[in-house]
């Protein structure tokens, strides 16, 4: 496709949403046209979705059923918005796909059959790959703390118990490595280093 497409990627309280932000605004400053969106949500379906999964609601959500409505997100997501601004020749910056799929529902929740979970995960996306993935990583437990001192509201996920962000860390740590992600470590700098540092990393992209 003509556009660009980057993933920010990483465990709670690494910085992805206001990384991508920060990425999303400086490329807009030089005159680039840029969809900045998150997973799940980015469209009123996956919007709904995300209230349905994060919330602390009354009603146990099993792992399967967790895994089949973040894919149903991400299925309207990149038919309705993903895919059709790429093919417009923008660049679209995602906050979490594919790869938190495979930390949180196989690393994380340990489902059985992670093949079939994996050629699930494809046909939800349409076999759609970012040309970049940033993986800003951070040490679950550090993560958590960073998210309750800036005064954040911790979701159904967030509240995980320690050994299950442990478990998504581990895996997450092993897709960098596998799939040659942009690995960041966030707890090394400022803001400001981390991000020219993501600048830096993905900037052969910017001139497509």
């Amino acid at each position: 496709m003509p556009g660009t497409f980057i993933v920010f990627e990483g465990g709670e309280g690494s910085g992805k949403t206001t990384h991508a932000k920060l990425l999303a605004d400086f490329l807009r400053a030089q005159g680039k046209t840029v969809t900045l969106t998150l997973e799940p949500g980015g469209t009123q379906f996956g919007t709904a979705m995300r209230g349905l999964i994060l919330s602390k609601a009354e009603y146990d959500l099993t792992p399967r059923a967790e895994l089949l409505c973040f894919l149903a997100a991400r299925a309207q997501h990149v038919a309705e918005v993903i895919q059709p601004r790429l093919e417009k020749g923008e660049i679209v910056i995602c906050d979490r796909f594919s790869g938190s799929t495979f930390a949180y529902q196989l690393g994380g929740r340990s489902l059985p059959q992670p093949e079939l979970v994996k050629a699930m995960e494809a046909y939800a996306r349409m076999d759609l790959k970012p040309d970049a993935v940033v993986y800003l990583d951070i040490d679950p437990e550090s993560g958590i703390m960073r998210k309750k001192q800036g005064g954040q509201e911790l979701d159904r996920l967030d509240s995980e118990a320690l050994q299950f962000h442990q478990n998504v860390h581990q895996y997450f740590l092993q897709l960098a490595q596998e799939e040659n992600w942009i690995t960041i470590p966030t707890e090394g700098g400022t803001q400001q280093e981390n991000q020219q540092r993501i600048r830096d990393a993905v900037s052969s992209l910017f001139n497509k």
